[in-house]
């Protein structure tokens, strides 16, 4: 990668800038780094975490955005969620016309969470290309996922936040905080604002604070202002739960505060650690099938591999005894009857030992059975085996 010694410190800015941003600006902080580092001519980046909005960024000409959008479509990068295939991590293609379309897949644990697409026309040597940006843009925007989607800390409980303030849009709440009840971590402020939502941490009020907040309670001028120092609250209360959590609510108008408003809440964390709790059995589901297939799988290519052996080692010396014994067999007029029929057995068994070497090349999916003492044996006749060409 060339990249001039007066470029390098704004590469290295720009990719901080994806490195540290957060949940719902994720997407516009990579297009705005990637537009500066390359200059495309259209850039479309979409970011589906579960339980969290989609985040969405595009610029450039429409007609270079249908462009990227036929590109994705057309190396079936728009089934993400169907699973049909292993998505690659980048993929970049050179049109005939000169112009370089790049795609990098953002995945977290492995799982496609989001794309990255733009087309940009053929770059100097000077400046950082299409690929080497986007990939280098990507990567970074991967491990900031990963890394935000830990399962402990602030990014946990943010997450939590974000699910809690969209559920809550039609109640007037314009502002969410969100802490533990005890520990060291700091808290996280959430606020809405035209269908983005933006947040920071702040640090945590004293534990001798926390532990005289109760549940419904009315939340003083002065903490208003410590939890959203830059943003115009009417009012606000606070919600204890039982799952460990502080939430500080903030609304645009007194009128709109709800004294059931906490146990909807409460209701909201109750369903969402049930529906963790579906998804830890769904995937551990999963894994089992998976190391079931694995299982399957390792054990044919055990197969293939003794089949392997036994065609090097067996087969070849075979060759020649079936041979010899067919050559032998040619002249059976001039040799003895017995010697004859011990010919003919030794022709079967070596044409009988050859067949079973090719059925057991042919299995895809052993069958075993009861053997003697305990061990098993693959039943070649009931396994499943490769049609033939």
């Amino acid at each position: 990668m060339k990249v001039p010694d007066s470029r390098i410190n704004l590469v290295i800015m720009h990719l901080r800038s994806v490195g540290k941003g957060r949940f719902g600006e994720l997407a516009s902080n990579c297009g705005d780094a990637l537009s500066s580092l390359t200059h495309p001519l259209a850039i479309l980046i979409t970011i589906k975490i579960p339980g969290l909005d989609n985040e969405n960024f595009a610029s450039g000409a429409e007609r270079y955005q249908n462009v990227l959008v036929k590109t994705i479509a057309e190396y079936g990068l728009d089934n993400q969620e169907k699973g049909q295939s292993p998505l690659p991590n980048f993929l970049s293609i050179t049109a005939d016309d000169g112009k370089t379309v790049s795609i990098g897949i953002i995945k977290h644990l492995g799982n496609p969470v989001g794309q990255i697409a733009a087309i940009a026309e053929e770059t100097s040597e000077e400046s950082l290309s299409l690929p080497e940006a986007l990939w280098l843009c990507a990567s970074q925007l991967s491990v900031r996922i990963n890394t935000l989607l830990s399962t402990s800390g602030s990014a946990a409980i943010e997450i939590l936040g974000r699910q809690l303030l969209s559920a809550l849009k039609s109640d007037g709440i314009r502002t969410l905080t969100i802490g533990f009840a005890s520990g060291g971590d700091a808290w996280v402020s959430l606020y809405q604002y035209r269908n983005r939502t933006t947040a920071r941490e702040i640090e945590r009020l004293p534990q001798e604070q926390v532990a005289s907040i109760n549940d419904g309670e009315i939340i003083g001028e002065n903490t208003l202002k410590y939890l959203w120092a830059d943003i115009d609250v009417a009012a606000g209360i606070w919600v204890s739960t039982k799952a460990g959590y502080y939430l500080a609510l903030g609304f645009d108008d007194r009128k709109h505060i709800n004294p059931r408003i906490g146990d909807r809440i409460k209701e909201l964390i109750e369903l969402k650690a049930k529906d963790d709790s579906a998804h830890l059995i769904k995937s551990f589901e999963k894994l089992k099938n998976d190391f079931q297939k694995l299982v399957k799988s390792e054990r044919a290519a055990a197969i293939t591999e003794t089949t392997v052996t036994i065609n090097h080692e067996i087969n070849n010396p075979l060759t020649a005894i079936l041979g010899n014994t067919q050559l032998m067999l040619m002249s059976r007029d001039k040799l003895p009857s017995d010697v004859v029929a011990k010919l003919e057995t030794i022709e079967r068994s070596a044409i009988k030992i050859r067949e079973t070497t090719a059925k057991l090349m042919s299995i895809i999916e052993p069958v075993t059975s009861a053997y003697a003492s305990g061990l098993e044996m693959i039943d070649i006749e009931k396994s499943k085996k490769k049609k033939p060409q």
